[in-house]
């Protein structure tokens, strides 16, 4: 009779894990918090479930598109099977790209899972590995995975392209 009880509760204890968003081990893709445009009180409130704790902060613009830039610091972001430092970047108040802080440890299982998700990357480089088809790359130097939105795609493919030529 325990064992069946015990196989229950381990069920209900992962559908509760998948439940509250945390990713699984292994896993590289985007996570589903992340929704490119919102604005920042949107998810602001989002992540109050995914960080341990939260700040947020006026930056100075990183795209010259963008007149105000802010960023909320995302402490205990479950990703790619550990709690992680994330960076949620906002371009005049909607969610433009997001940072997640990584371990040059992972690097190799970091891209293997990169790869198996979105395939051959677009672009390599010792900086980077980029897959700009699917708004996404690694950064090797600083390890962290980066996702980042369809309206500044163009931008980051122009970044790519220029750093890989």
């Amino acid at each position: 009779m325990k064992k069946p009880l015990a196989i229950a509760g381990a069920i209900l204890a992962l559908a509760g894990a998948a439940a509250a968003g945390e990713a699984a081990a292994g896993d590289a893709t985007k996570p589903g918090v992340i929704d490119f445009g919102a604005r920042l009180e949107a998810m602001d409130k989002a992540l109050d479930s995914h960080c341990e704790t939260k700040t947020t902060r006026e930056t100075a613009p990183f795209m010259p598109i963008h007149a105000v830039q802010h960023q909320i610091d995302c402490e205990g972001f479950a990703y790619f099977g550990a709690a992680r430092k994330a960076e949620f970047v906002f371009g005049d108040g909607a969610l433009i790209f997001v940072w997640i802080l990584t371990n040059k440890s992972e690097e190799a299982d970091l891209e293997r899972a990169f790869r198996d998700a979105y395939g051959e990357p677009t672009h390599v480089s010792a900086a980077f590995t980029a897959f700009a088809d699917d708004h996404a790359a690694l950064r090797k130097d600083i390890p962290e995975a980066l996702f980042y939105s369809p309206a500044i795609a163009e931008q980051y493919r122009a970044f790519f392209d220029s750093q890989t030529k």
